[in-house]
C-alpha cells in the first residue's frame, strides 16, 4: 500500500458540508462517494443530525470518531479553518479541502491558507487544496470529487491537476478513448501536499503505469525535479504546462534574462526530469494515448520509417518528423532492391516507403518486416488514407512485433484498418502530423540530460573579488566581471582599458589594427543600443574620430580597446537565477540579433559536458557550428568548457542573478568572449 494510502485507499471517510438539497455541492459529493461503491465507513457531517441519502449525520466535527483516514471538506470558506482545527483534534490523517476563496483570491486568503497549514501540522494531518475538485481512486472505489460522471474503466493512468476543471477534461478524454483511470487528484493551491509529494507516491504505486499532470506553477523547483526524475525512472510522466506568457521578461537586465523566461525555464526543468512536456491540449492527449498504448517503452534511436499506401500524407509525416527532431533515414540500396522485389515497380522505396494501392496484400508483412529490420530504423509511422485494406494493418503489426519496435498509425476513412490497429493496441490518429508528434513522445519519455559527473569545488578567487560578489548589487564593473570569469576558465579576447586618447592609441598599436572601440560608462548595459561600440576601426585617424564622437555623446570616461576577432559564429552564453528552479545555463545564437532570433537552449545547473554538447547541437546555432553553406565548422570543445564554467560560477555564487557573455565568437578550434555582463542581487 502506498504512503498516501489514507488518501487513495481510505478505510473511513468524513464528508463535511453535506446537504439534503440535491442542487448543493455537498449533497453531490456525498452521493458520489456512495454511488461509486466506497466500502469503508462514511460519516456525513451536518448540523441537523438528520438522515441524508440514507445515512445518519454527525452534528459537528467534535462528534466524529477518532483516527478517520480521510475528510472531504465542502464548506463555505469562512468555516474551513475551524473545521480543520477540529479534524486535527480528531487525528484525521488527510483532509481534502474542496472549498474556494483562499490564496487564489487575495492576500487575506493566503494568510488563511498559512493558518490552515499550521492548524494541521501539529497533528500530522496532511492537507490537499484548498480550491480543488477532490480525489478519485478506482482501486479504492472512491469518488471524492464533484464530478458525477467519471469513467469507471480500470486502468493504469493517474492524473494530477492544479486545475480541477482541466482535470475533468483530461478524465473525460481518457474515457472517450476507453483508457482506464487509476487515480486522480485535484491539488488546487497546494497549501500542504504538492506535486512533488504526489509524484513520489505515484512513482512507487504498482497500480499506476503512467502519470499525466496539468501544472501551472511549482513551489519548490529543486524538489519537483528530483521527484519527477525518480518517477520517470519507473514510468512515463506527461505534462501540460499552463500559464506560458509573462511580462517579467521586459524588465530583464540582460539578454539572458530576457530570453530565459519563466516558461523556458519550466521546459528545461521538465527536460531535466525526463518528463514529456506540451503546451497544447491536443498534443498532450495524443502523447498520453501513445505512451499508454506502448507502456512507456520507447524506440532505441531517432530513426523512423514512414510506411504508407498514401503518398501525399507520407511527405507531410516525413517533414513533421524532421521538424520535431526525428530522423527519416534513407534505406540502403541493398534494402531498396530487396523491398522492390516485393512491391509494384513504381513504389517509392527510399523512406517514406510507399507500398502503393496496387500492392499485393500478401506481401505487405514481408516488405514492412524488411524495413523495420534495419538497424537505423527504431520504429515506424503507418499511414493509410482511403484504402481500407486490413492486410495493411496486419502486416505492420506483424513487422512491429517481429522487430520489437513501436509503431503508431494515421488511419482515415479506413474503418477495418483502424479496427485492426486498435485491437492490437496501436494508437491511431486522424492526421499524419498528430501521429508523428505522438510517436515523438515515445522517444522523449524518460530522456534526461547529464549533470556534471565530476563536480569541482569553487575556483579560488582573490578576497577582493569574493567581497565584490558577496556585497555588490547590480551590474559589476566590466573589468571585475572579466577577472571572475577568467578565473573560472572563460577565455577573453586581448584588450586594454584606456583613460585617455593617447592611451587608446598606444593600446590599438599594440593589439594591431583593426580594433573594436567600446565606451565604458556606469549603467550602460547594452552598448550597441547606445551606439557605444564601433567595430573595424582601421587607422589612428579613425580611432581619434570615434573617441571624440563617443565622448561628446556619452560624456567622458574610460574606453575599452579590443582586438577584432575575425569571422566565426557569434553565440550568447549566459546564466540566470530562477526563483523557482535556481541557476540556469543559457546558450543561443548571439550578437545584435540575439533576442530577435530567439534561438536559445536552456539547462538547469549543474551542467556537465554531455549536457553542454547537447545544447550546442540544437537550433540555428547547431547548424552554424557544424558549418552552414560552406562555412568552416567550429570545434565544440572550447564552447563546452565555457558552458560548464558558467554553470560552476552560477552554482558557486548565489549572489549572481544574471550573466551574459555576448558574444562569444567561435572560430575553428577557438572560442573567445568579447563582452561580459554580470549582475548581482541580494
Amino acid at each position: 500500500m502506498t504512503s498516501l494510502a489514507p488518501l487513495f485507499r481510505p478505510r473511513s471517510a468524513a464528508v463535511l458540508g453535506v446537504s439534503r438539497n440535491p442542487a448543493k455541492l455537498g449533497h453531490r459529493l456525498l452521493k458520489n462517494v456512495l454511488d461509486y461503491g466506497f466500502e469503508g465507513k462514511v460519516f456525513p457531517v451536518n448540523p441537523s443530525g438528520e438522515l441524508i441519502l440514507g445515512l445518519p449525520t454527525v452534528a459537528k466535527v467534535a462528534d466524529l470518531p477518532p483516527d478517520i483516514d480521510l475528510a472531504l471538506v465542502s464548506l463555505p470558506g469562512p468555516e474551513v479553518l475551524t473545521a480543520v482545527k477540529g479534524l486535527a483534534g480528531r487525528r484525521v490523517k488527510v483532509a481534502v479541502i474542496l472549498s474556494s476563496g483562499f490564496g487564489e483570491v487575495d492576500a487575506e486568503g493566503r494568510q488563511l491558507q498559512a493558518e490552515l497549514r499550521a492548524a494541521a501540522a501539529g497533528s500530522g494531518m496532511r492537507l490537499v487544496g484548498p480550491n480543488c475538485m477532490g480525489v478519485y481512486s478506482h482501486p479504492g472505489r472512491l469518488n471524492g470529487t464533484y464530478f458525477w460522471d467519471l469513467p469507471r474503466t480500470a486502468g493504469g493512468i493517474s492524473v494530477i491537476s492544479q486545475s480541477g476543471a482541466y482535470g475533468g477534461l483530461i478524465i473525460r478524454h481518457l474515457g472517450s478513448l476507453g483508457l482506464g483511470l487509476s487515480k486522480f487528484l485535484s491539488i488546487g493551491n497546494q497549501v500542504d501536499l504538492e506535486i512533488a509529494d504526489l509524484l513520489d507516491d505515484l512513482a512507487g504505486d504498482p497500480e499506476t503505469t503512467l502519470i499525466a499532470a496539468f501544472i501551472e506553477s511549482v513551489r519548490d523547483g529543486k524538489r519537483f525535479v528530483e521527484a519527477a526524475r525518480r518517477a520517470t525512472e519507473r514510468k512515463p510522466l506527461v505534462v501540460l504546462k499552463g500559464g506560458r506568457t509573462e511580462a517579467g521578461g521586459r524588465a530583464a537586465g540582460s539578454h539572458t534574462g530576457a530570453l530565459a523566461g519563466t516558461f523556458e525555464v519550466y521546459k528545461a526543468a521538465f527536460r531535466a526530469a525526463g518528463a514529456v512536456a506540451y503546451v497544447e491540449t491536443e498534443e498532450f492527449f495524443d502523447a498520453i494515448q501513445c505512451l499508454a498504448a506502448h507502456g512507456g517503452r520507447g524506440p532505441k534511436g531517432r530513426g523512423v520509417a514512414i510506411v504508407t499506401v498514401s503518398g501525399g500524407p507520407s511527405v507531410i509525416a516525413a517533414d513533421t518528423a524532421e521538424a520535431v527532431g526525428l530522423s527519416v533515414p534513407a534505406l540502403p540500396l541493398s534494402v531498396r532492391q530487396l523491398v522492390g522485389k516485393l512491391l509494384p515497380s513504381f513504389a517509392a522505396l527510399g523512406n517514406p516507403v510507399d507500398l502503393t494501392p496496387q500492392v499485393d496484400p500478401a506481401r505487405i508483412a514481408q516488405a514492412a518486416g524488411v524495413v523495420l529490420g534495419q538497424g537505423e530504423i527504431a520504429g515506424a509511422v503507418a499511414i493509410n488514407v482511403g484504402l481500407d485494406l486490413p492486410e495493411f494493418a496486419d502486416g505492420l503489426i506483424e513487422a512491429s512485433r517481429s522487430a520489437g519496435k513501436p509503431i503508431v498509425a494515421c488511419a482515415v476513412d479506413v474503418p477495418a484498418v483502424a479496427e485492426k490497429f486498435n485491437a492490437a493496441g496501436v494508437p491511431v490518429y486522424p492526421t499524419p502530423e498528430r501521429a508523428v508528434r505522438a510517436y515523438r513522445a515515445l522517444l522523449g519519455s524518460g530522456m534526461r540530460y547529464c549533470v556534471t559527473a565530476t563536480p569541482r569545488g569553487a575556483s579560488r578567487i582573490a578576497p577582493s573579488l569574493r567581497r565584490a560578489l558577496e556585497t555588490g548589487r547590480g551590474p559589476l564593473p566590466y573589468d571585475t566581471a572579466r577577472k571572475v570569469l577568467t578565473l573560472y576558465g572563460v577565455p577573453f579576447c586581448r584588450e586594454g582599458r584606456a583613460a585617455s586618447l593617447a592611451e587608446a592609441l598606444r593600446i590599438a598599436k599594440r593589439l594591431a589594427y583593426p580594433v573594436v572601440v567600446k565606451a565604458e560608462r556606469t549603467g550602460l548595459l547594452h552598448k550597441t543600443e547606445a551606439a557605444a561600440v564601433r567595430v573595424d576601426v582601421r587607422t589612428p585617424g579613425e580611432l581619434r574620430a570615434v573617441y571624440r564622437d563617443m565622448t561628446r555623446r556619452l560624456g567622458p570616461g574610460p574606453f575599452l580597446i579590443q582586438q577584432q576577432v575575425r569571422g566565426g559564429v557569434e553565440l550568447l552564453i549566459g546564466g540566470k537565477r530562477d526563483p523557482t528552479f535556481g541557476p540556469v545555463v543559457v546558450c543561443g545564437t548571439g550578437g545584435i540579433l540575439t533576442e530577435a532570433l530567439g534561438d536559445v537552449s536552456l539547462r538547469l545547473a549543474p551542467l556537465g559536458p554531455d549536457g553542454a554538447r547537447e545544447m550546442l547541437k540544437e537550433g540555428l546555432k547547431g547548424r552554424l557550428l557544424r558549418g552552414l553553406r560552406g562555412m568552416p565548422p567550429c570545434d565544440p570543445r572550447p564552447l563546452v568548457r565555457i558552458l560548464v564554467a558558467v554553470s560552476r560560477l552560477m552554482t558557486d555564487h548565489p549572489s549572481i542573478v544574471e550573466l551574459d557573455l555576448n558574444p562569444v565568437i567561435a572560430s575553428g578550434p577557438k572560442a573567445l568572449a568579447v563582452d561580459a555582463l554580470l549582475i548581482l542581487g541580494p
